[in-house]
């Protein structure tokens, strides 16, 4: 190109013909954007047009709304007009929305980047809650939520989001964690319901001592083997709560168990030892799945 816009325009031509995917194409409407070329960014949400009518995988589609609602969020900083942008928004909420109990029936791994797509798509319904459809996102949340054949973490996780939003009380949690948190719920799948739980709000969990009086119980029902199970989910949810949340969990439970909170504490936090190290190492090696 004669100057460096024409050949920057060219080279985004060039990387729209060849985008075959909703994510990438929303990036370029992203960089489009902050380089101050809107008639690539008009190229780009035109190829994302496209794209959208014809995709249905979860991730790529949250990725592509929440990138298009921060280029809507900010559009009047960059001075230049996102009208355009709000009905493909719109569009791509909606089938975010209507995916997500389908992809939820899924393994681990792949709940990990579900995960962030939850987040995403909440995060656009927050931000642009007079624009997209809340009630409709709201009410799969509450599905998956409510569901028992979809991947646990992700349904503690769909809990959670809902808890965060005002959306359930505290008899509703509690009856919730009691079902989840039964002796006849395999011990991986509920301790996999929690871990989702405990992604988000930990604050409001800590504030409600009948969720810790029900883990309790729970954990007291377990025989051996299915407290291995459980003990591989319990780590990591509890793995990400910080040394002071911590220490309240202690206090929750040494208050219920009658127990000293200082000396309950001091247990919860001393070093493993090698032997202990080593028992966990070889937990969390197991694939539970064909057992």
């Amino acid at each position: 190109g004669e100057t460096v816009e024409l050949a920057t325009s060219f080279q985004f031509k060039t990387q729209l013909e060849n985008c075959t995917s909703i994510a990438t194409a929303a990036d370029h409407v992203t960089n489009a954007c902050r380089c101050g070329l809107m008639a690539s960014m008009d190229l780009a949400r035109q190829r994302l047009q496209e794209l959208a009518a014809v995709s249905s995988e979860l991730t790529a589609i949250a990725h592509a709304a929440f990138q298009l609602s921060q280029v809507i969020r900010y559009g009047d900083v960059r001075r230049f007009d996102p009208a355009p942008l709000l009905p493909l928004l719109e569009e791509l909420f909606v089938s975010g929305a209507l995916a997500l109990h389908a992809a939820a029936n899924c393994d681990n791994d792949a709940a990990k980047e579900i995960v962030i797509a939850i987040e995403e798509l909440n995060r656009v319904s927050l931000e642009h809650h007079d624009r997209v459809d809340d009630v409709l996102w709201l009410h799969r949340l509450r599905q998956l939520s409510d569901a028992d054949d979809r991947n646990p973490l992700l349904s503690g996780f769909a809990c959670a989001t809902l808890l965060e939003r005002n959306l359930i009380d505290n008899d509703d949690l509690v009856r919730e964690v009691s079902r989840r948190l039964s002796p006849g719920i395999p011990a991986d799948l509920g301790a996999g319901w929690f871990e989702g739980l405990a992604k988000r709000n930990r604050h409001s969990l800590l504030a409600r001592q009948a969720l810790w009086e029900a883990l309790a119980a729970y954990i007291e029902s377990l025989d051996a083997d299915q407290f291995k199970r459980a003990l591989v989910f319990l780590r990591r949810a509890f793995g990400v709560f910080s040394p002071r949340e911590k220490r309240q969990i202690c206090e929750n439970l040494a208050h219920f168990w009658g127990l000293d909170e200082e000396k309950a504490f001091d247990e919860v936090v001393k070093p493993l030892s090698d032997e202990e190290e080593k028992t966990l190492k070889d937990l969390s090696e197991i694939d539970f799945g064909d057992l």
